[in-house]
């Protein structure tokens, strides 16, 4: 029975990879990358670096996901952006919370 399981969620896990999911994918990733950058941009204001730091990392992971799926100048300027807010944050500067918002504006400039 278990093996049977294991067979069907294998198919299941090949079935989505097609032309149209991977648009869906990369809309999702930039979705998720807007959505962690606007957390990080909160964060910065209320004066919490390392959820800040938290927030841009996981950000930065889905924003190079969407990167690899459909290249833009404005995801790769996100990119930018959020590997500074990230080093800013870890030294606890308050200049991290306008860089992860210049990231947030230049991800919601991506065509998605």
């Amino acid at each position: 029975m278990i093996k049977f399981k294991s067979i069907i969620l294998a198919g299941a896990l090949v079935l989505p990879i097609s032309g149209s999911s991977i648009a869906l994918a990369h809309q999702d990733d930039l979705r998720l990358a807007i959505t962690h950058t606007r957390a990080a941009v909160v964060a910065g204001r209320s004066n919490k670096p390392s959820v800040l730091v938290r927030h841009s990392t996981e950000a930065l992971f889905y924003a190079r996901d969407a990167q690899v799926d459909h290249p833009n100048i404005h995801i790769r300027k996100g990119i930018s952006r959020l590997k500074e807010a990230i080093k800013f944050g870890n030294k606890r500067r308050s200049s991290a919370t306008t860089i992860a918002n210049r990231a947030l504006q230049e991800l919601e400039r991506a065509p998605q």
